[in-house]
């Protein structure tokens, strides 16, 4: 039997409050204190079972009450709550506790997932019910009920069991409200109505009594309406609806904390609390955790837990509808007899356990663990940054640095948090000369109020946000630790990294401010400042890491912020053009011999890439030596890679490389053709007028080898004859006009009509002439992989509505046309207007704002029906209106 105490109508059961302070260990409760209204919210949802709002609905949440309160009411109503539950927690169960200590516990608990030892507090005390209930069903009306006193007394603790004394014992709200629900009802209702009114009338009721009362009703009715009740589950209810939000709360955030412990986002949670399906009091309790995509629990491997009186049971079962023969056999169901075994982390390492039977039988792909990246940098980074806490990714252009943060950053966390990270345990940022101590740390918002006032508000920075997500990934891990007498150091909390972009591009003293001194790896966990803005102490967990980068093309190392220099550990990241052959499939086995051996290199593009790579070494070594240049300005080997044709390898010269090695030396043509491009004369740059020159693939292969001083090149590749299909069903070699430099409408209907069979081909040809009824076709530039976009001016005259392939691929162009100058298309429109497309099978696309970008899809015209066809034109032109018209 619960003790209950009233503050200002609200009623809390001080035994469970006290049981769950107990059970959060001290190191695991917070610094923080003072009023906090999650703070107070939780307070009430998880130990009060009674508050002014269910007077009106007795389904009604706590936020119901808390919402029609100013905010100084709330502030008044939780120093109440904290100063006289704090009292009687230290009065009536003579533990050492002060508001300040309680406080701490409240902060604490409002955290999500629930800490793990609230969470074990949670299915205990839910066992307990269970037992509760069992036992009052068993002792109904067996003659051991006895109430030796009368009248409402709410805040007495009573020895007494027996369900009619207990019922008697609930605060006279309820009873009065439940009372009034059931007045002038029918059936079992009114049974329950006649036996409320005899218990509050005399302190008790007997088993004649009640008899009584289902005789008197069941006369007005042809069939017995207690064929499916017997006496515990009629009077059971009156107790169990007084404790159901409570029940609810709990079951809920049990399942809600399994469901992020486990990892299985997509899934959902179908909850029992031990009333059956058909609303029927029993002592069983129960949920099964399923994946969303199965629709039901029915037709799910399901991961259950169900709570009886004499055993809890948990782990992998079978839905109604897959119990086939031999379905037992795919059961896997542990149980327990003994409370003190039941614990969360019980749950959460059962599941983990059965979690690939769970992806296997239900049909979901496990998720592939990261890409891993290669043993020298694993071992360098993951040893600097368990040393240091953090690293800076340092070298000149094009090396990786970025790429290679984020690789090492989600293989990382992936392999150190048991193969099950969360999404939010990576974090990025980039630093510019405006990025500021208010986006880093916290800044101060101004909103108008409705009186107009100004108001100000702190407004959280990257830092302060992946710092709260950490600290409370270490609590948790400190809790655990606690809770099993063990000892937890960093290491036993999942890693949580942010990645700082360009970090010399900002100006470091600033943007950190009074944190930078909590870099230090020795001040983690143990240092804290007050920031400038809220006056909050702040200080950085063990498990956050940072990953800087830096150009040393902008910045010499030399030259970094000597505190910044002090708490990082940098990590050179110089050129290998090795890579570059190593990521291709190339013929050739160098990049020397695809230059220099006919036959050897199966394609332009090869024999671009590898002079491409002689012609950067032999740059890096002038670069290295030229007066204010050297290493830090060298060129990487990233400007080689994800370059498709040798139209792509021309385009990186031209657009990046080239411009590059102009910035370095501020325009002056004349030294960058001294010191570094003295033998490509004027195939290039046209030095007289100081430009880079629109340059073909022939010139630019010239003048690579040249730098490269390869003497004897063997000439670029052929690609002026391709094999077409002449239509009746034989192959002749022709003219291929895209190859042989014609990048035309023309040209890639050819291309089309010879990779592609008539029916598919003859479905692009009809998507290229609704592009000219819409606005236009741009055709693509590649040599290998001849691309044609629809565009139009309604929509964006730079980028296409869809990119049709000469495979036959649609590639929806969505996340290019967002967020462009050029357009004033949002996401919101593009996510609303693209839905014409849903009909289509294989259509899908989504917004994901965390990441700011869609994820677009791809179709293949020759698996679509000619009713997807016409979906596609139509969705098409429809697309364009609803642009044409957006601001109309």
């Amino acid at each position: 039997m619960p003790s209950f105490l009233k503050i200002q109508g609200f009623v809390f059961d001080t035994q469970a409050l006290k049981d769950a302070y107990l059970a959060v260990p001290p190191a695991a409760r917070s610094s923080n204190k003072g009023y906090d209204e999650a703070a107070l919210e939780a307070l009430i949802r998880y130990f009060a079972d009674w508050w002014p709002a269910r007077e009106e609905s007795l389904m009604a949440q706590p936020e119901e009450t808390l919402k029609s309160l100013s905010g100084d009411e709330k502030r008044e109503l939780y120093n109440e709550f904290t100063k006289r539950l704090a009292r009687n927690l230290e009065e009536q169960y003579s533990r050492d506790i002060d508001q300040e200590k309680f406080e701490g516990f409240l902060h604490r608990i409002t955290q999500q997932p629930v800490p793990k030892p609230l969470g074990t507090f949670f299915l205990r005390w839910l066992w307990r019910f269970s037992k509760q209930l069992h036992e009052y069903d068993q002792t109904l009306f067996s003659g051991t009920e006895q109430l030796e006193s009368s009248g409402d007394s709410d805040i007495d603790n009573p020895d007494e069991v027996g369900l009619i004394p207990v019922i008697h014992r609930l605060p006279g709200e309820y009873l009065e409200t439940k009372h009034a629900q059931y007045e002038g009802d029918i059936k079992v209702n009114q049974i329950r109505f006649s036996a409320l009114e005899r218990i509050r009338q005399q302190g008790s009721l007997s088993e004649e009594d009640l008899q009584t009362f289902v005789d008197e009703e069941n006369t007005k009715y042809d069939t017995d309406i207690m064929r499916a009740f017997d006496s515990f589950s009629v009077l059971g209810q009156l107790y169990f609806d007084y404790f159901r939000p409570r029940v609810s709360a709990y079951l809920d955030d049990i399942t809600s904390a399994l469901i992020e412990e486990v990892g299985i986002d997509e899934s959902t949670a179908h909850v029992v609390d031990f009333l059956a399906p058909r609303n029927i009091l029993s002592d069983d309790a129960w949920f099964a955790i399923y994946p969303e995509s199965r629709g039901s629990k029915g037709n799910a491997y399901q991961l259950f837990m169900g709570i009886q009186w004499d055993g809890v049971r948990y782990g992998l079962y079978v839905g109604d509808e897959l119990r086939e023969d031999g379905w037992q056999d795919r059961v896997d169901i542990e149980t327990i007899t003994e409370t003190d075994a039941l614990t969360l982390d019980l749950l959460i390492d059962k599941f983990d356990e059965v979690l690939p039977e769970y992806y296997r039988l239900n049909e979901i792909q496990s998720v592939d663990p990261p890409e891993r990246p290669p043993e020298d940098v694993v071992e360098t980074v993951t040893r600097q940054l368990e040393s240091a806490k953090q690293v800076v990714f340092y070298g000149p252009p094009g090396t990786g640095k970025t790429f290679e943060a984020k690789r090492f950053a989600d293989w990382w966390v992936f392999d150190q948090s048991d193969g099950k990270p969360r999404d939010e345990q990576v974090a990025s940022v980039t630093f510019h000369p405006s990025f500021s101590y208010e986006d880093f740390i916290e800044g101060l918002t101004a909103e108008a109020t409705e009186g107009g006032d100004v108001q100000y508000q702190i407004e959280d920075g990257v830092l302060k946000r992946v710092t709260e997500r950490a600290q409370k990934a270490y609590d948790q891990a400190q809790e655990s630790a606690s809770a099993s007498d063990g000892f937890s150091e960093s290491g036993n909390a999942p890693p949580y990294v942010l990645i700082i972009d360009e970090i010399n591009r900002g100006n470091l003293a600033q943007v950190f401010g009074e944190v930078i001194t909590l870099l230090e790896a020795d001040k983690r966990g143990s240092f804290e400042v007050s920031l400038a803005h809220s006056g909050k102490q702040f200080s950085l967990p063990p498990n956050l890491y940072v990953i800087g980068t830096m150009n040393t093309a902008d910045q010499s190392i030399a030259l970094v912020d000597t505190a910044l220099r002090r708490r990082f550990r940098f990590v050179d990241f110089p050129p290998d053009l090795n890579v570059v052959w190593q990521e291709y499939n190339m013929e050739a086995n160098s990049p020397t011999v695809a230059v220099t051996q006919p036959g050897a290199a199966g394609s332009r593009r090869e024999q671009l890439l590898g002079a491409s790579v002689e012609a950067i070494s032999e740059l890096n070594k002038r670069i290295l030596h030229a007066p204010e240049l050297g290493k830090g300005k060298q060129l990487g080997h990233t400007y080689l890679l994800g370059h498709d044709s040798a139209i792509d390898v021309v385009d990186a010269w031209r657009y990046d490389i080239l411009p590059q090695l102009e910035e370095y030396y501020f325009g002056q043509f004349d030294r960058l053709q001294n010191d570094l491009l003295t033998e490509t004369g004027e195939r290039l740059i046209d030095w007289e007028t100081e430009q880079i020159r629109s340059f073909d693939a022939e010139s630019l292969y010239i003048a690579l080898c040249q730098i490269a001083r390869i003497s004897d090149p063997i000439p670029l590749i052929d690609t002026s004859e391709v094999v077409v299909s002449d239509g009746d069903g034989t192959s002749v070699k022709g003219q291929d006009s895209w190859a042989a430099g014609e990048k035309t409408q023309e040209a890639f209907r050819e291309r089309i009509r010879s990779n592609l069979n008539s029916e598919a081909a003859e479905r692009v040809e009809r998507l290229l002439d609704i592009g000219e009824d819409l606005g236009w076709v741009d055709t693509g530039r590649g040599d290998q992989f001849p691309t044609a976009q629809l565009k139009t001016d309604d929509i964006d005259p730079g980028v296409g509505v869809i990119q049709l392939n000469q495979d036959g691929e649609i590639d929806f162009r969505w996340d290019w046309l967002s967020g462009r100058e050029e357009n004033s298309l949002t996401p919101e429109f593009i996510d609303d207007a693209a839905s014409v497309f849903d009909e289509i099978d294989g259509y899908a696309h989504t917004w994901n704002p965390d990441e700011d970008e869609f994820e677009s899809p791809t179709l293949d015209v020759a698996t679509l029906t000619d009713e997807e066809m016409d979906a596609l034109v139509e969705g098409l032109q429809s697309f364009a209106q609803q642009a044409a018209n957006k601001d109309e």
